[in-house]
């Protein structure tokens, strides 16, 4: 026979400061895992959300990130008339030449950061096709016109519609807002892929090519094609997979914030034990008037771990709503793969608000387990004895 889940309830409510100062403590601990993990998983889905899966970058072989890479142009000519690439409706191949470089950008504030600027060509819209023009328009090849990512506008000097940012040894005009559904490239400036090569003083060398495939193409066997070939020996892989590399700063955050959380979580735990100890104490005529009727070692040692649970539970809640403020919340980061500055938002996600629950039900397990056991060993005998 189990005891009543409002026994349980009751208690919490009638021991108000100690039950107070334990779900502040869960609630504080709880707070910070969301808001971490919120950070996180925004900084991973920025990087990642980057990667088409139709899409593959390709770079020299051996290059781990397509700012240490070199193409040359007869490299470039022969990769995209490769068969398995997909072509737009008027057969042009849908391989897109790009230049990442870095320039020094001014905030708002007067902080400097390191931005890309990536060179391209229109045809880089229709590979990246997550990326939308929201204002203004592309930039004409051949001039020094720009479009940037709606990350930047905000947080930089001179990144509005109509203003002008200085590069290499000129002045480049913003002619449009691009936005690319939260990725990196909303942190990015966008310009003539020519105009950048002689800003840059890179000559005719690209830096990497993105290509489209074909519906139905082979992947793998494109890859190998590219490798093999020796008018092109070049490495390739899919985009999702060249940022998930890229996201290994995110994933190692990842492990250190769970272990803070578990160093954390037991200064909980600790103060839940001592809660319920306390209530053990304070309730010996309870358990065993409880016993006296009935109520076996088991349901009384249920109870106390149920009331743990509850308590922690409620806490936890209470830690997810004062989290849940910095959902979308936007900010910037390193990302130490390019030694570039991203724009990212926090996402707090249900898998997120999940793991904070079962986190906070662990919390108060744990910090039950042994106060429980004390009571259920507790005999009437024991209890009267302590009155």
């Amino acid at each position: 026979m189990a005891i009543p889940l409002k026994y349980n309830v009751r208690s919490l409510l009638v021991r108000r400061v100690s039950t107070a100062m334990t779900a502040g403590g869960i609630a504080l601990v709880v707070a910070v895992f969301v808001i971490v993990m919120a950070m996180v998983t925004g900084i991973g889905a920025t990087i990642t959300d980057a990667g088409a899966p139709d899409n593959m970058v390709v770079v020299r072989r051996g290059a781990t990130t397509e700012t240490y890479s070199l193409m040359t142009l007869d490299q470039f000519n022969a990769l995209r008339f490769l068969s398995g690439i997909r072509r737009d409706a008027a057969g042009n191949p849908l391989v897109s030449p790009e230049l990442p470089v870095q320039t020094a950008l001014q905030r708002i504030t007067g902080h400097t950061d390191y931005i890309v600027f990536r060179g391209v060509l229109p045809v880089a819209l229709e590979v990246h096709d997550q990326v939308h023009i929201i204002a203004g328009r592309m930039f004409r090849p051949g001039l020094n016109e720009i479009i940037v990512g709606k990350g930047l506008v905000g947080i930089y000097a001179n990144c509005a519609l109509g203003e002008t940012v200085h590069f290499g040894r000129g002045t480049w005009q913003v002619v449009g807002i691009f936005e690319a559904q939260g990725s990196s490239f909303e942190s990015e400036i966008w310009g003539d892929i020519h105009s950048v090569q002689d800003e840059a003083q890179r000559g005719a060398y690209y830096a990497s090519a993105r290509l489209k495939l074909a519906p139905g193409a082979n992947a793998g066997a494109l890859i190998q094609r590219i490798a093999d070939d020796p008018r092109i020996n070049l490495q390739a892989q899919s985009e999702s997979a060249y940022y998930n590399d890229e996201a290994t700063v995110a994933n190692q955050l990842r492990k250190l914030v769970l272990l803070v959380a578990v160093i954390m979580g037991i200064g909980a735990i600790f103060g839940a034990m001592n809660t319920m100890y306390a209530a053990v104490a304070a309730r010996t005529v309870e358990i065993a008037t409880l016993r006296a009727l009935g109520f076996g070692p088991g349901a009384v040692m249920l109870s106390f771990l149920t009331e743990s649970i509850v308590l922690a539970l409620c806490a936890g809640a209470i830690g997810i709503v004062l989290a849940l403020p910095m959902n979308g919340f936007s900010t910037t980061f390193l990302n130490f793969a390019t030694f570039s500055t991203l724009a990212f938002s926090f996402r707090v996600s249900p898998a997120i608000i999940f793991g904070a629950f079962v986190f906070a039900a662990i919390m108060g397990l744990l910090g039950g387990w042994l106060p429980a056991r004390q009571a259920m060993r507790l005999t009437v005998v024991d209890a009267l004895r302590n009155i």
